[in-house]
């Protein structure tokens, strides 16, 4: 009879199993602890960091800082001054800058300026240029008759919108010193001569009329001191309006200036140099006209509001810094969020702009 055999384990496997590791053994309870200890730590730090990562705080201080940086390089970039509107009602921050609408040098007998404008000289026996001009060729109103003048037909350029603001500027050499009429813009700016040497600048303004239509409003006026401008020399004179002021410039020195918030009446007629009942009759050169345009225009977070119930706005001066007119220290601005914190920015004398 044969021996039965009996299901177990052999002796070799029990020996395997007690002289050797297990290989399908799992954690140790320290090895577990530490696992879960580091665990703990990596979740904890990244719930944190989570915690704390608020897209509405960093999106608010974003779109005020680069609405800031972007009129301060405007400024810088055209050397002309540059401003930031803030309207806490509508959360809207508008930015500001200044872009060159005409130049003209009279170097050519067309005296063609940018964007294609040319002259159109009426009232003068050849060609009204002079080769002893301020750079170059200038105008020379002189050689014309009675009434003569240069017309520059603006329509074809819808740039010539001076509504919101304005620079005018330009260098002038009087034969004499006499009241004239130097220039016309678009019926809208007009730079005249005194005896004494000064000169004075009118400005049309916007009103609304009782049935709604806007229509021609009040002329306000500006006038340099006497001595702006000398019989024989080159001096240059510049008139600027940026919805605050409207100030007159003597050789880059402001002489005159009064207070002014009014948008401006709309250009529709010619820029004219010269004409009238009594006409210049200097030379003129390095005509330059800039006008303000309007940026971009961001909207703050629905959570994010500012830390103020007025509308307000930051000025740049043309090298980027703050305007010293408008702002005497630097200019903080606060965000309130919908949590009960705030948080804000600064923008420093000279026109950076830093966290608060």
């Amino acid at each position: 009879m044969e021996p039965t055999t009996t299901l177990g384990i052999s002796a070799a496997t029990e020996r395997h199993s007690e002289g050797e590791p297990d290989l399908r053994s799992g954690f140790t309870l320290l090895e577990l602890l530490l696992v879960m200890t580091l665990l703990g730590t990596i979740l904890g730090v990244g719930l944190g960091a989570f915690a704390s990562f608020d897209p509405g705080r960093r999106a608010a201080r974003g779109l005020v800082a680069n609405a800031l940086r972007q009129a301060r390089n405007e400024a810088i970039a055209h050397r002309a001054p540059a401003r930031v509107l803030f309207d806490p009602a509508t959360r809207t921050i508008t930015s500001e800058g200044t872009a060159v609408a005409g130049t003209w040098r009279f170097e050519t007998p067309a005296m063609e300026g940018a964007r294609g404008i040319s002259g159109l000289a009426q009232g003068f026996p050849g060609t009204p240029l002079t080769d002893d001009g301020f750079v170059g060729k200038a105008l020379d109103m002189d050689v014309g008759g009675r009434g003569a003048k240069v017309v520059f037909d603006l329509s074809s350029e819808p740039l010539f919108r001076v509504r919101r603001g304005f620079r005018l500027s330009c260098a002038l050499r009087p034969k004499t010193l006499e009241a004239a009429q130097i220039l016309d813009f678009g019926g809208v700016v007009e730079m005249s001569s005194f005896e004494d040497g000064s000169i004075g600048f009118s400005v049309v303004t916007r009103r609304v009329d009782e049935l709604g239509r806007s229509i021609p409003g009040e002329t306000i006026n500006v006038r340099t001191s006497p001595g702006a401008i000398e019989a024989g020399r080159w001096s240059q004179v510049e008139v600027r309006y940026d919805g605050a002021w409207l100030s007159a410039l003597s050789d880059g020195v402001p002489v005159a200036m009064r207070a002014e918030t009014r948008e401006l009446w709309d250009v529709e007629k010619p820029l004219v140099i010269g004409g009238g009942r009594s006409g210049y009759d200097g030379q003129i050169d390095d005509l330059v006209i800039l006008v303000a345009r309007e940026g971009e225009t961001f909207i703050l977070p629905s959570s994010v509001e500012f830390d103020a119930r007025e509308p307000f706005e930051v000025r740049f001066d043309e090298g980027g810094g703050l305007d010293p007119i408008a702002h005497a220290r630097p200019v903080e601005i606060g965000l309130k969020f919908d949590d009960g914190t705030s948080d804000g920015l600064v923008v420093q004398v000279f026109g950076t702009v830093e966290t608060r």
